[in-house]
């Protein structure tokens, strides 16, 4: 399979991908602090290459990777961008892209916090709501959550750049006695590694492009109705995780990325989109009774 890069597409070549296969992948990273092992660009170059692998599978177009996303950790040299702002400009290109004609756009994020993840998925559900093509958004272990669920410089994200650009990954840079600050997850040294790396490299690829295979397929069906109800589900548990956090401290909020919530997106992913919804409902009503 090949990957087309839109940006080297001539107007007859895009009407030809059209015809033949109607999915476009769109990646999604930002320049965030990566404490000092790794370089800020980490999560679109791991976006870029990540997108790259779907769209090759799935025979796909692929756009450009978008650095401009929502938030980031505070640490230095972080672009901390608001939900307000970057929101508003993913769904508007989500509705371009379909009114372009196509069919499945695949949001893909290397940058997954909270609220880059809230907007990626709502502006989705947004644009299906008022269109007939099928908007796939996913963070990067959304299809391998039981391979990865996620870290930020941890375990995950340093094997995902050593599998794409082994020299920026600078394990050494901090003494083996010493913390690496702004890790969240496992401390990658002695454990992050080329092959981890590859490992998940591919099943994000293969997993995505069959979900992004397999909606387009549904576009017209009831199916593609089950799957809207299941990602508003989820939508709405971000939502409340996102509430909460603005009501409570963060440490007594539980995270995204809770067994219920990780099923869920499983789920999604398989396409068992009525389990997914029941998922998602019962950490809706997990986090309704820590509001109360």
């Amino acid at each position: 399979m090949t990957a087309y890069a839109l940006e080297t597409l001539f107007p007859r070549e895009i009407e030809a991908r059209l015809a033949a296969n109607p999915i476009l992948v769109l990646p999604f990273g930002t320049i965030e602090w990566h404490s000092h092992h790794l370089p800020v660009g980490l999560d679109g170059i791991v976006g870029a290459r990540l997108g790259r692998e779907i769209a090759e599978r799935a025979d796909a177009v692929l756009a450009p990777t978008s650095y401009w996303a929502v938030g980031g950790v505070p640490f230095p040299h972080t672009l901390n961008l608001p939900i307000g702002l970057v929101e508003p400009l993913i769904e508007t290109v989500y509705a371009q892209f379909a009114g372009m004609g196509f069919k499945v756009v695949v949001g893909f994020t290397g940058h997954f916090g909270l609220e880059q993840t809230l907007a990626l998925k709502r502006a989705a559900l947004a644009v299906m709501r008022r269109s007939e093509a099928t908007i796939l958004p996913l963070t990067e272990y959304d299809p391998v959550t039981d391979l990865y669920t996620g870290d930020h410089a941890g375990i995950g994200e340093a094997s995902l750049l050593w599998a794409e650009r082994p020299d920026l990954v600078r394990l050494d840079a901090v003494a083996a006695s010493e913390k690496l600050e702004g890790v969240i997850g496992e401390d990658p040294r002695g454990k992050a590694s080329l092959a981890y790396g590859e490992q998940l490299a591919t099943a994000i690829g293969e997993r995505s492009a069959a979900t992004a295979r397999r909606v387009l397929a549904e576009i017209g069906t009831p199916k593609r109705d089950a799957y809207l109800a299941a990602l508003a589900a989820g939508v709405e548990a971000l939502e409340l995780t996102q509430t909460l956090r603005g009501r409570l401290p963060k440490s007594s909020v539980p995270p995204i990325a809770t067994p219920d919530y990780l099923d869920h997106c499983a789920a999604l992913v398989e396409g068992d989109y009525e389990r997914a919804e029941t998922l998602a409902r019962a950490k809706v009503e997990s986090f309704r009774a820590l509001s109360v």
